[in-house]
């Protein structure tokens, strides 16, 4: 027999279907003859579910070529995204790659450019070196200085070789002292700092008075220690004449350090002044001692002939007014020429004895605004010579103020 619902044959005592547990109905054997034709349309109901994928094939298009198709746009999406940040990434990497090489290249040029000045400071000292070694007068001098004993002085030969490897600071615009710059002081239009020379100064000397001092080649300068290298030292047999000074103006300034071994009265520091030997047209300005009772102070002189002008400037209350043999002091005087005096002849100036104050009065105007007058140091025409150093003369054209002198004299401390 067959079940009547599934189509499955089965035994003819079967109550129900095993195969799908539908309750059967016991027939006759001639019914169950006609079941199994019955029994076919269920096989054939089952046989139109299976081909239901020919639906798909129907509507055009395979459900296997649609899935492969889904599957390969899947995939090449994929591939663009990773192209896209595979290029992202290789971007970035090249602009890190830039900026390094770049930085690199500025690295290596500055260190090429700062090499290459070295070279050049170098190979400046090993020709200039190169160029004493070859010169017949350096190479008979001995290298060492060499003591009465016959000894090398090891500690002057330490000396000379640092001053070699040391280089001096310059400014076009400032003063240096002991080679540092000073920024507020500015620099003068003449400088002599007397290091074992006389620069453009000359040796002049003098008979009987009064007579004017005359150049001389046949007394060489002599040299000690001084504020700043040497000093020149004038040992009462001769002076000192300044002879590249030329016309300044009405306004300048003039600095210099100074040490007398003795003072006399009237012994002169500094002498400016032309026709000095003339009575009717002399004029000239001075700076020396004066002895005032039991002290000698700086006295700022001036005199003008022509006009019966005859000015002084000494210390005032409170200042320096004396000076001690065997002192270096620091004299400063300025002359403002756009400051009128107390007489229509006259304009203001100022001294200052190491770095202070020291007063202040009447300067005849015309002293240093010609083309002729001389400037002089521990000589004058008329007065007695002394034994006395000079370091660091120098001269302005224009007028320094209190706290410019004062930076000028604490340089040298």
């Amino acid at each position: 027999m067959f079940c009547p619902k599934c189509g499955k044959q089965l035994p003819d005592s079967s109550k129900f279907c095993t195969g799908c547990g539908a309750q059967l109905i016991q027939t006759d054997q001639s019914k169950q003859t006609k079941k199994p034709k019955q029994a076919k349309e269920p096989k054939q109901a089952k046989a139109v579910r299976l081909p239901e994928p020919v639906k798909n094939e129907a509507a055009g298009m395979p459900s296997a070529g649609l899935s492969s198709q889904i599957g390969m746009s899947a995939k090449t999406k994929e591939t663009e995204n990773r192209n896209r940040r595979t290029m992202i990434i290789l971007f970035v990497t090249l602009i890190v790659l830039i900026v390094i090489a770049v930085g690199m290249a500025i690295y290596y040029v500055k260190e090429l450019h700062d090499s290459d000045n070295k070279g050049d400071v170098e190979s400046e000292i090993v020709n200039g070196d190169d160029e004493e070694a070859q010169d017949p007068e350096t190479m008979q001098e001995p290298q060492e200085q060499v003591d009465e004993a016959g000894a090398a002085d090891p500690e002057q030969g330490t000396e000379e070789t640092y001053a070699e490897e040391t280089a001096p600071v310059v400014s076009d615009t400032n003063e240096v002292v002991k080679n540092t710059i000073l920024a507020g002081v500015p620099k003068a239009l003449y400088s002599y700092n007397f290091d074992e020379t006389l620069g453009n100064a000359q040796v002049v000397v003098r008979d009987t008075p009064p007579e004017m001092p005359e150049v001389s080649s046949d007394v060489e300068a002599q040299y000690v220690p001084g504020m700043d290298g040497s000093a020149v030292y004038l040992d009462g047999s001769y002076g000192i004449q300044l002879s590249d000074v030329k016309k300044i103006g009405t306004s300048y300034s003039i600095a210099f350090w100074m040490k007398a071994d003795a003072l006399y009265d009237w012994a002169p520091f500094i002498h400016i002044g032309y026709d000095l030997l003339s009575t009717d047209y002399k004029c000239r300005l001075w700076l020396g001692q004066k002895t005032d009772g039991t002290s000698v102070a700086p006295i700022l002189s001036s005199e003008q002939a022509v006009l019966s002008d005859s000015f002084e400037i000494r210390p005032e209350a409170n200042a320096v007014s004396s000076m001690n043999a065997g002192v270096w002091y620091h004299i400063v005087f300025t002359v403002d020429g756009d400051t009128k005096g107390s007489r229509e002849s006259s304009v203001f100036g100022t001294l200052y004895v190491s770095g202070r104050y020291a007063g202040s009065g009447d300067i005849v105007l015309n002293t240093m605004n010609v083309d002729d007058f001389t400037v002089y140091l521990g000589i004058n025409c008329w007065d007695v010579l002394y034994p006395v150093a000079f370091d660091d003369v120098k001269i302005w054209d224009k007028v320094l103020t209190g706290q410019q002198v004062s930076q000028l004299f604490n340089a040298y401390q």
